[in-house]
This record gives structure tokens, C-alpha cells and sequence, in this order.
């Protein structure tokens, strides 16, 4: 008669946590943790101009192609002068300059950000443009919304 003793069995459960712990840890380490990168949390598109400043949630509202649009999103600026950040809306567009002072955001919510007339339809995105002073010129595509969805709604009430 064979008999395991209880160090046996306490040795045995003990590599086999250590082996179910590496196993699952593993996962984590051969794997990026996707929440530690940035990301745009809401329905437009984030964009970092500088190591200090960055576009926050860009979109424009529309109620159809060709027809005036809402610029939303913010300007936000960590540095310790001011800027000037340009963004143009389409191809064609117009050119809208920003003003961002020294450690503050500009909303464009409350600024009343208005295009003339939007190229694309909304569900579509619009080819644009963003700098600021001293950085490259990005690409962007942001995106073209109909104001459905509240609070968007609000916004093309106002024109």
C-alpha cells in the first residue's frame, strides 16, 4: 500500500497555484494594457498638436450635406504660453484660428463655432486640417454628425 503523505500533497497543490498564477499572469504581461493609452472617450476624434496641446473631441454637427455646421470639441493647452491653433474644416474649407491662453481649454461649444457649409453628409467624415504654432500640420477626419443624439440636438437649434 502506497500512501501519500500531507507535505506530498501540500507540494503538489503548491506548484500547481504557482503554475495556475503564471499561466494567468502571463496573459497580462504578453499583452498591452489597452486602458493605459489614450483615447478619444467621446464621439469625435482626439489629437495630440504638441506635447502640450491637444484637440479633445472634434466633430461637427450638420443637418445635411451643404448645409451650415457646428464645430464642437475643445482646444486644450498645458503649456505655459499661449498659442494659436488653426484648423480647416474640408478641402476648402474655411481656416478657424484659435486663440488658447496659457493652461486653459477652449470649448467650441461655447464659443459658437459655425461653418458656412459642410461637404460631407452626417455619418461621413470630413477631411480637415489642425495645427498649432510650431508643430505639423495634421490630417484629420473628423467626424460629421446630425445632432439626433442629446446634447447635440441643441446646438443646431442655434442657426
Amino acid at each position: 500500500m502506497n500512501l501519500v503523505g500531507p507535505t506530498r500533497v501540500r507540494s503538489t497543490l503548491a506548484g500547481g497555484l504557482c503554475c495556475a498564477a503564471l499561466m494567468l499572469g502571463g496573459c497580462s504581461f504578453l499583452n498591452p494594457i489597452n486602458t493605459l493609452e489614450e483615447y478619444a472617450p467621446g464621439d469625435g476624434v482626439r489629437l495630440d498638436l504638441t506635447e502640450d496641446v491637444t484637440a479633445e473631441n472634434l466633430m461637427v454637427l450638420t443637418r445635411g450635406a451643404g448645409a451650415p455646421g457646428h464645430l464642437l470639441g475643445a482646444i486644450d493647452n498645458g503649456a505655459v504660453e499661449d498659442v494659436v491653433v488653426t484648423v480647416v474644416l474640408g478641402v476648402d474649407g474655411p481656416a478657424i484660428r484659435v486663440e488658447v491662453p496659457a493652461n486653459e481649454l477652449v470649448n467650441f461649444g461655447d464659443t459658437q463655432v459655425i461653418v458656412p457649409s459642410v461637404d460631407e453628409p452626417p455619418g461621413a467624415t470630413l477631411t480637415s486640417a489642425i495645427w498649432a504654432e510650431g508643430s505639423d500640420v495634421y490630417p484629420v477626419y473628423i467626424p460629421v454628425l446630425d445632432g439626433t443624439l442629446p446634447p447635440y440636438d441643441r446646438y443646431l437649434d442655434r442657426h
